[in-house]
């Protein structure tokens, strides 16, 4: 198949911006005004992939959109370690800061959902509230890995991205297969457009960029065995996070099974639930109006409040 260039966006582009955080230069898209939102990409998106989203969200929010360290046009550490979770919950706690914000709502997909509820909870002060796309915080990741064999077969997918054989396939002079293979069906039913394509293409080519994003699956703390291995592992995995839990789940998803909805919300009591039943893994690419509206109510209902100083004579 083939992807012609098509027109720009009709609503008004996001301006690039490039900051210094955590030691790494981080390319950001920004446009919007009003309360704060940061937006955490998952595997194997970047920036821009929030553009349905964003579109409807920026006449009421300040959106910031990140490439994720090693995606996109941010720096690409060449060593795995560098890729720990630790090092990327810094990153966001620095993109903030560099940004001049003291709190922001939070809104993670995939991989970026991961990171969100991870950063949440060492960084309550930072986290006004937390929406989270199709993403579990990663004790529950890893309980519904060991505990659920359906899960556990969905999640081998981790093992083989860890592995040799996938620098064959996932590189950057691949990238037409890639993008056929990630992209063609959603481009098909009119959920991304040539412009979306073209910038996936732009971000895909960059020298080193899957290596990169493979790179967070290989540093990832997540223990996968194979299918017949039998666990039994009753850990706590509550997550203690101070703010705000909005969890939007498409429940066609085939990256996680339809109970983790249910185990977030266990591990999360607090959390307000949307399941969205037409929806699947990437549930603001299928669904955007319906993502669109939740996370405004919700924002609406917790916004960021400024400290009040008293006035003295």
């Amino acid at each position: 198949m083939s992807f012609t260039s098509g027109p720009a966006i009709a609503n008004a582009s996001p301006m690039n911006r490039n900051v210094r955080a955590n030691g790494l230069d981080f390319h950001c898209l920004e446009q919007g005004h009003g309360e704060p939102i940061l937006f955490l990409h998952g595997f194997p998106d970047h920036a821009a992939t929030w553009r349905p989203l964003s579109e409807r969200l920026a006449p009421e929010f300040r959106l910031i959109a990140p490439d994720l360290r090693g995606y996109g046009l941010t720096s690409r550490p060449l060593d795995v370690e560098s890729y720990r979770l630790g090092h990327l919950i810094d990153d966001v706690a620095a993109l903030i800061d560099a940004f001049d914000l003291s709190m922001v709502h939070l809104c993670g997909h995939d991989w970026g959902g991961v990171l969100a509820f991870a950063f949440a909870e060492k960084h309550p002060h930072k986290a006004a509230s937390l929406t989270v796309l199709n993403a579990p915080p990663p004790a529950v990741l890893q309980k519904m890995i060991w505990n659920d064999p359906n899960q556990r077969l969905a999640s081998q997918y981790i093992t083989m991205l860890r592995s040799a054989e996938a620098d064959a396939l996932f590189n950057e002079t691949n990238v037409d297969a890639l993008i056929e293979r990630f992209l063609a069906q959603p481009y098909h039913h009119g959920l991304l457009n040539d412009a979306d394509i073209e910038a996936y293409r732009h971000a895909w080519t960059q020298k080193g960029v899957w290596q990169a994003m493979l790179a967070w699956y290989r540093a990832s703390p997540f223990d996968v065995p194979g299918i017949d291995a039998e666990f039994g592992n009753d850990f706590l995995d509550e997550c203690h996070i101070e703010c705000p839990v909005q969890i939007i789940w498409g429940d066609l998803d085939a990256v996680f099974v339809p109970a983790m909805a249910d185990a977030i919300v266990h591990a999360c009591p607090e959390a307000i639930l949307t399941r969205l039943p037409a929806a699947g893994h990437v549930p603001h690419r299928d669904t955007p109006e319906c993502c669109a509206a939740l996370i405004t109510k919700f924002i609406a209902q917790h916004p960021i409040r400024p400290i009040s100083k008293e006035v003295t004579a």
